[in-house]
């Protein structure tokens, strides 16, 4: 069998680019390590049962699981668990799907594929290798294979199971050829019975798992409330076409909101995006079905960001695979719109690798090494809003304590109201724990009306990708 080179060199390219970045400078983040944290300090049937309030189904906690047990150095442990599934998708894209190289270089160097779920340790590289794999079990024709992979995919995330009903339909309408509905219908009922039970019961688990339950107003803070409005549609708009297209280019919809040149970029982007797949109708309409449910999603459940958005660039993908769009020089509007699209993404990706190599991803890394190496196992360590503080406690190796309850802590629960103790609770906390004074740690300098006899001891406020600082205070018992 001929040795395909060139494959070989694009992959040993990406994958030595990717170690060096993931291995050599990331550092973890509070959204990071609250997965591992999960699976690792909670029993089995407790995380199933808290997961709604990650708003994440169980795939990525379940396969976390095992990989805490073996875990040593569990930064080490957490980059090799997510670079695996990385480098699956970095040789199916590679190897098995069939656009032409340059396209492929495009996509995996984009910000998407690359950083935000390749450097990024979170559950979405799982939605792009599931995606993938269903891709290539409707090109072999196999239900069974096909089934598997669209309830996994459900499993994965909310974007899983929109892409996965995106798939779905494109396996049920791509052989279409014209014959009348009925026929078309028991056609469907009759070879692709395996496919849409196996979706079914993975939309199903999906529910079940991160449906709403407990304390709705909590939940009432995370999700769309009230109906539609003009400037949540503008900004959904923008976001997934702007933001993901055109990243770099706009600023932040999640934070600035809309803007006039954010939403006509969005229609170019739009317009774009149905030119490079005009060679198939089935395509074509897949995408445009995608987008609205996107639309849809964003509009009236939960609006998302650029992590979010970053789906629709994996749906694209997807129908661009379908639609087999060629490198024909000689087509130069066809070729030259599919870089329009991803130069962005292209760019904005060395942008991101610039920013990881000279700021920290997160102060927390710094801090908690700090704390490992300084204060004493004795000595406790309260944290002011534990969802902000929790990763520091993961990089010192040792649980923090919240106030009023005075237990100790890993992982929070999202949505979760912030408690600020009174300085009097935390003297008093440190006589509990017959200490002549504990250790405060805040993601933001205490008020010293609040507190003030509490001593700032160290700060860690360099400037870093998500901007997250921490304060050190020292307060003594009296």
């Amino acid at each position: 069998m001929k040795t395909n080179w060139s494959k070989w060199i694009l992959f040993t390219i990406v994958g030595i680019s990717y170690i060096w970045l993931k291995f050599g400078y990331h550092e973890l983040w509070k959204d990071e390590w609250q997965a591992w944290m999960v699976a690792r300090d909670m029993g089995l049937f407790d995380m199933l049962s808290f997961l709604n309030y990650e708003g994440h189904p169980s795939f990525w906690y379940l396969y976390l699981k095992p990989w805490t047990w073996l875990a040593e150095s569990e930064e080490l442990f957490l980059n090799i668990a997510h670079a695996i599934p990385y480098f699956v998708v970095l040789y199916l894209v590679i190897w098995h799907l069939r656009m032409p190289t340059v396209y492929k270089i495009l996509i995996l160097f984009s910000y998407f594929f690359f950083f935000e779920y390749g450097i990024v340790n979170r559950g979405y590289i799982w939605v792009i290798l599931l995606s993938i794999y269903a891709l290539l079990g409707l090109r072999r024709k196999s239900n069974v294979w096909l089934a598997v992979s669209l309830f996994l995919l459900c499993q994965t995330e909310v974007y899983g199971v929109m892409i996965g009903a995106c798939i779905l339909l494109y396996a049920c309408i791509h052989e279409y050829n014209g014959q009348d509905f009925t026929s078309w219908l028991k056609h469907i009922l009759k070879d692709r019975t395996w496919i849409i039970t196996g979706f079914t019961l993975g939309v199903l688990l999906f529910i079940w798992t991160v449906a709403p339950r407990g304390h709705e107003d909590d939940f009432t803070r995370a999700y769309i409330q009230g109906g539609l409005s003009f400037d949540r549609f503008m900004s959904s708009f923008q976001g997934l076409f702007a933001n993901t297209f055109g990243i770099g280019y706009i600023s932040n919809t999640s934070l600035n909101g809309a803007s006039v040149f954010g939403v006509l970029y969005s229609l170019l982007a739009l317009f774009v995006s149905f030119f490079t797949l005009r060679e198939s109708k089935t395509a074509m309409f897949v995408w445009a079905v995608g987008c609205v449910g996107f639309m849809i999603f964003g509009n009236f459940i939960f609006e998302g960001g650029v992590r979010q958005w970053g789906m629709l660039f994996l749906l694209y993908v997807l129908c661009l695979e379908w639609s087999g769009l060629s490198f024909d020089m000689k087509k130069v509007g066809s070729w030259l719109s599919v870089v329009v699209l991803f130069v962005a993404p292209l760019l904005h990706n060395g942008k991101a690798v610039y920013e990881e190599i000279t700021s920290p991803f997160s102060n927390a890394k710094e801090a908690g090494q700090y704390i490992a190496e300084t204060i004493p196992e004795q000595v406790p360590v309260v944290a002011i809003n534990k969802f902000e503080c929790a990763p520091v406690g993961a990089y010192a190796g040792r649980p923090l304590y919240e106030l009023p309850d005075g237990k100790p802590f890993t992982y929070f629960r999202w949505l979760e109201k912030v408690y600020i103790p009174t300085q009097s609770e935390l003297q008093l906390f440190a006589k509990f724990k017959k200490v002549g004074g504990l250790v405060i740690i805040s993601p933001t300098e205490l008020d010293t009306n609040r507190f003030p006899d509490a001593r700032l001891g160290k700060r860690f406020d360099q400037r870093s990708i998500k901007r997250e600082n921490y304060y050190l205070y020292t307060l003594t018992a009296q």
